[in-house]
C-alpha cells in the first residue's frame, strides 16, 4: 500500500526518525465499564477520554501530553484536547485540585470549553486508568487535501498495569505481530485517487478499537 500511495503523500513532518513515531494512550473507563461497553453495543453517540503521550515530546524542557475526549456521534469521529505538562496531567483531570484551577486560569477560552468537557465526563462517571495501548504509528498526508491523512499502525499492545506512561509500551500484542492497521481519517471526501488504490488492493473496511480489542486480549473484564 505504501508504494501506491507514495506519489500522492509526504510523511508527516512530526517524524523524527524518517520513518514513524511511538503512540501510548493511557485510557479511562468507569468501574461499570460504560466506554467498553458503549463500544461493544454499538452504542451511537459516546465519548471516550484518554491521555495521549508522544515519547520525547518537549517543550520547555518538559514533556507534555494530550488530555483528549474522542467523541464518536454515527460515523463521526472528533476529538477535544488540551495540551499539558506530562507531571500535570493526571491532577489536571480533577478540577478539585489546586494545580488544575490554576491550569484553568490560565488557559485559553478554547481549552476552558474543553477542560469543563473534560471534567463533566471524569466526574459523571468516576473515571479511572483501565489501559495503556502502545503502537508504532507512520503517517502519511495528502500533498494536495490537507486534512486526508493515511495512517499505518504496527505492534500494537495493551497492558493494564502501572499506567506511568514513560514506562513503555504494552506486554500484549492487540493483533498478531505483523499485522498492519491503515487507517484513512478525511473530514468530507476521499480523493479519487484514493479510492482508487483502495479498490485495486482488494481492502475491506473493518472496524476495531484499539482500547477495546486490547482490554479483550487482557481477560480482565469484570466489575471492579
Amino acid at each position: 500500500m505504501i508504494r501506491f500511495i507514495r506519489p500522492f503523500t509526504v510523511l508527516d513532518p512530526y517524524i523524527q526518525n524518517n520513518y514513524d513515531y511511538e503512540v501510548r494512550s493511557l485510557y479511562f473507563d468507569s468501574n461499570f465499564q460504560h466506554s467498553f461497553l458503549e463500544k461493544k453495543d454499538g452504542i451511537a453517540i459516546r465519548h471516550k477520554l484518554r491521555i495521549r503521550y508522544y515519547p520525547n515530546s518537549f517543550k520547555d524542557n518538559q514533556e507534555y501530553v494530550f488530555i483528549e475526549i474522542k467523541k464518536k456521534i454515527k460515523e463521526n469521529v472528533a476529538k477535544s484536547r488540551v495540551y499539558v505538562p506530562l507531571e500535570s496531567a493526571i491532577n489536571i483531570l480533577d478540577n478539585n485540585q489546586d494545580e488544575a484551577k490554576e491550569f484553568y486560569r490560565k488557559a485559553s477560552a478554547q481549552d476552558k470549553n474543553t477542560l469543563n468537557e473534560i471534567w463533566f465526563l471524569y466526574k459523571k462517571y468516576n473515571l479511572k486508568p483501565r489501559c495503556i495501548v502502545s503502537y508504532k504509528r507512520q503517517p502519511y498526508l495528502s500533498k494536495v487535501e490537507k486534512t486526508f491523512r493515511i495512517t499505518f499502525d504496527t505492534n500494537i499492545m495493551v497492558r493494564t498495569y502501572n499506567f506511568d506512561l514513560r514506562f513503555g509500551g504494552g506486554s500484549k500484542f492487540v493483533i498478531p505481530r505483523g499485522i498492519c492497521v491503515m487507517e484513512i481519517k478525511f473530514n468530507n471526501f476521499i480523493p479519487n485517487w484514493a479510492i482508487k488504490i483502495i479498490q485495486k488492493n482488494n481492502c475491506v473496511q473493518y472496524k476495531i478499537s484499539k482500547f477495546v480489542n486490547g482490554l479483550e486480549k487482557t481477560k480482565i473484564l469484570a466489575l471492579i
